[in-house]
């Protein structure tokens, strides 16, 4: 099954990504949002693509936190009338949004970890879609992973030559890693740029004519991207609305 999900065309993964995404921001339960989270999670490791890239993400992610907690609990302090029932909401308000996030993340890691670049060029040139869209699209889908790979390396060679880990706790000390990061995908962008140009792609031929067949993990991905909206379509639809 994992196999013909990874298979499936680009178009079906962006739909069922996006898709996904918006419910998560639309959903207020928080146990289908941690239903959710434990599914892509769980498809992430039986497909053994999550590595020390992807837990970087997450890692990174959490740096953030206790700037959200303030955030969360000042916002229920005043909202609420006790103080106590203020961090209690702050506290469910930050938890829904937590969930939320990750739910963003893993399915844009679920997405670019299981597609290609060359089946996005494919799936995106098939729509009929301009061909400098399906490069800018498609560079920034890939952008994300391979900025935290390269962050990753970055990490280890810095921590080779004495730099602490625990240092980043303090935004002041993100300079030896930002700037060697950022230097290393203006080079990669600029290589992608000089690469696509010699091999003639420069995004103003026809649409490819190239389709990839229907498979199983198409009309997968379609019936999960629906799937979720089918409530409030029902509610909408019902005898009492």
């Amino acid at each position: 099954m994992l196999r013909s999900l990874r298979r499936a065309g680009a178009v079906s993964k962006f739909l069922f990504a996006i898709s996904l995404c918006a419910f998560a921001f639309v959903c207020e339960d928080w146990r289908i949002l941690a239903g959710i989270v434990a599914a892509l999670a769980g498809l992430l490791l039986a497909s053994g693509v999550w590595d020390r890239s992807v837990s970087l993400i997450f890692g990174v992610s959490v740096l953030g936190l206790p700037t959200l907690l303030c955030l969360f609990l000042l916002g229920g302090i005043e909202k609420a009338s006790d103080w106590r029932q203020g961090l209690l909401l702050g506290l469910a308000w930050l938890g829904v949004f937590s969930l939320r996030l990750i739910i963003v993340l893993l399915a844009d890691v679920l997405v670019v970890k299981w597609t290609s670049f060359s089946d996005m060029l494919l799936s995106l040139r098939s729509l009929g879609l301009p061909g400098k869209a399906v490069l800018f699209v498609s560079a920034l889908t890939s952008l994300l992973p391979a900025m935290f790979a390269m962050s990753l390396r970055v990490v280890e060679v810095q921590r080779a030559r004495g730099f602490e880990a625990r240092r980043l706790v303090r935004p002041s000390q993100f300079l030896p890693l930002f700037v060697p990061v950022f230097l290393a995908q203006m080079r990669r962008a600029s290589e992608l740029a000089l690469s696509l140009e010699l091999r003639g792609l420069a995004g103003d031929g026809p649409g490819a004519a190239v389709r990839n067949p229907a498979c199983f993990g198409d009309a997968f991905f379609w019936l999960v991207a629906v799937l979720p909206w089918s409530g409030f379509v029902w509610r909408w639809l019902g005898p009492g609305a």
